[in-house]
Formats: C-alpha cells, sequence, structure tokens
C-alpha cells in the first residue's frame, strides 16, 4: 500500500482531469485494501472516494478533502502463462450460481485491479470463452463489475457468477461474497454502486470450455471488437468513454421515434433493441462541439475528449448543453453514464 498526500489525480486518472486528493491511496491486492480501510477508519476523512483506473470519472478539479483509493493490479500488461497472481482457474465444482454450469463450465477469479484485457486473454490461453464481447476495454474488473460494463451486446452480470466484497458500512469492514444474483445489476449499474460501502476485492466468472477451433472464433471476436475500438474510439485523446447512456426505456424510445421515424429498422436490426445516442448527437449538430479544451469528439459523439489541459467545467457543460438539446427535442432528460464526482 502506498499513501500519499495532496496528491494530483489528474496525472493518474485516465482523463487527466481532477484536482488534488488529502490523500491518494494504491492498493495492489487484498492486504493492502484492509490495511487502506484501517487508515481511513482512523483518519476518518470526510469523503471518500474509491476506483480503479478511472476509466469512467470526471473528476473536479476542486480540491477533493478526503481520501481517493485506487485499487490497481501489479501487472498491469499481459504476462506469460503461470506468471500470474492475481488470476486463478476455479474448479467448476465450486462455481455456485452462475453461467455455463456444467462438465463444459470452468471459472476465472481475478482481483479487482486487473485489467479486463488481461483477463479475457488469460481464458483464451486455458480455452475457455465468453468474455470476448469485452475486447478493447479499459478498465478494472472491480471497476467493470460495479459498473456492470458492457459493450456489443455483452454486459458483465452476464459472465459473472460471485465476487468478494468488503462491506464497510458498519463498525468493522466486513468481507462478503455476493452472488449474481445478490449484486442486483442494471443497465450500467449494481448494488455495489447504489450502497457506495462496498470495495470488490475479487470477481469469479464463469466461462465455456472450448475446443482450439472455438477459441480462435472468440480470438475473432475479442480482435474484432478491439480494432472496431481503435478505429471508431478517440483513443488519441484522453476520455471518460461513453459519456451517456444509451436509451432503452420504451417510453425514451417512443419519444425518439416521434421526431426520427427513419431509425426503427435501425434500432430493431443494428442497435439491439436501443438508440444510439451517438446518432441523435450527431444529427443534433454537436459533433466537434468545444467548450474550452473539450470537445464532443470528431470521432464518436458518445465521447468527450480532453484536447489538452481541458477543465471538468468544460467536460460538464458540454454534457449540460447535450442534455439541454435531449429535453427540448424529445421532453426526457438524457442520462449520463460516466461517474461525476
Amino acid at each position: 500500500m502506498q499513501i500519499c498526500e495532496n496528491f494530483s489525480l489528474a496525472d493518474v486518472l485516465w482523463y487527466k482531469i481532477g484536482g488534488k486528493a488529502k490523500y491518494f491511496i494504491t492498493c495492489q491486492n487484498r492486504g493492502d485494501i484492509l490495511e487502506a480501510l484501517a487508515f481511513i477508519d482512523r483518519v476518518k476523512p470526510n469523503r471518500l472516494f474509491i476506483c480503479g483506473q478511472g476509466t469512467n470519472l470526471i473528476f473536479s478539479d476542486e480540491y477533493f478533502d478526503g481520501v481517493v483509493m485506487q485499487i490497481v493490479s501489479p501487472h498491469p500488461n499481459p504476462l506469460p502463462q503461470g506468471a500470474r497472481e492475481d488470476i486463478a482457474l476455479v474448479p467448476s465444482h465450486l462455481r455456485g450460481e452462475g453461467q455455463n454450469e456444467g462438465e463444459n463450465g470452468s471459472c476465472i477469479t481475478a482481483f479487482a485491479g486487473t485489467v479486463l484485457d488481461n483477463v479475457i486473454r488469460f481464458a483464451f490461453d486455458h480455452n475457455l470463452v465468453g468474455l470476448e464481447w469485452a475486447g478493447g476495454l479499459p478498465g478494472t474488473v472491480g471497476a467493470g463489475v460495479r459498473g456492470n460494463v458492457g459493450a456489443y451486446g455483452g454486459e458483465i452480470k452476464d459472465n459473472l457468477v460471485s465476487c468478494e466484497v468488503i462491506d464497510y458500512s458498519g463498525n468493522k469492514p466486513e468481507l462478503k461474497t455476493l452472488s449474481n444474483t445478490d449484486l442486483q445489476f442494471v443497465y450500467r449499474g449494481s448494488l455495489i454502486k447504489m450502497q457506495k460501502k462496498m470495495v470488490v476485492v475479487s470477481a469469479t466468472f464463469g466461462l465455456k470450455k472450448s475446443t482450439d477451433e472455438e477459441v480462435q472464433l472468440a480470438k475473432q471476436v475479442y480482435e474484432k471488437n478491439k480494432q472496431t475500438r481503435r478505429d471508431r474510439h478517440p483513443l488519441e485523446y484522453p476520455n471518460c468513454g461513453s459519456v451517456f447512456k444509451n436509451l432503452r426505456k420504451h417510453e425514451e424510445i417512443t419519444a425518439v421515434l416521434e421526431v426520427y421515424p427513419d431509425l426503427k429498422e435501425t434500432i430493431e436490426n443494428k442497435w439491439y433493441g436501443k438508440v444510439a445516442v451517438a446518432s441523435l448527437i450527431e444529427r443534433f449538430g454537436l459533433k466537434g462541439y468545444r467548450v474550452g479544451n473539450a470537445q464532443v469528439s470528431d470521432k464518436h459523439a458518445l465521447f468527450i475528449v480532453n484536447l489538452g489541459g481541458a477543465k471538468s467545467s468544460d467536460v460538464l457543460q458540454i454534457i449540460s448543453d447535450i442534455q439541454e438539446k435531449f429535453e427540448q427535442t424529445f421532453g426526457f432528460q438524457l442520462e449520463v453514464e460516466v461517474e461525476i464526482v
């Protein structure tokens, strides 16, 4: 565990935006997490925020009078087989509730700070498939579980069997195991995100034991999704991923179709029954819209990029302007997917 005081969050968070935190703690294993929580109990900070790499965070430029606790892997990059201690196979009979039960199933347990992409690679090395939809997604296992990350029709809830958490809502931190059902997953959210008094320690994923041919097909999906991200997402600039939630509610989709009836077939056949908000932002002529050094990406309108030295206030102004346009056009408030701190 490492503790820094008056630490610049912009130096470590994905978006390169954020003020200074009174305390910044880095945790690389379960022991570090418990030690950090003991420190937090001693100093009793005014505020506490726990994160991974910060890939979906917009942190204020104001001073954070409290503790920011970051959970990261000691091995952020891929390693040869057998060289990792943050990812491990779990026998199928210990799996319990979850996906892929039976002889063809197997499980992987990963530390919360492990980069999700490394879990996918580890799975392939052991002839396991099921997470390939997440190819190229940034961020860690813990943050992915907390926010139920998803892409290309898949979500973390589809593969998660259980997760180990530390519940610090009481007088003493308590280690618990929560099942998939316990986590109460919703679109881009979970019990952990709602309660804010739990920290993910590890997660167990139920995957499918596969033939070499099936693994190669899964790898093709994985590589295709990674390439799609490289081609369509503004990876050349710091960003916080998809800023807004795509539209899934029936009443929202109905409101959009009243204004743009030509989208009906696209919603049904291409967007998995959702409305891609990026397409609507483009129709509003807001692609490339800029405030200060923050800009709606020219490459993908669901991203707001940091062109260099952007302030959180710049980003928040763009968000507000887009939400206002949606309210005026469709009569509902567009929800953000990112977390604003």
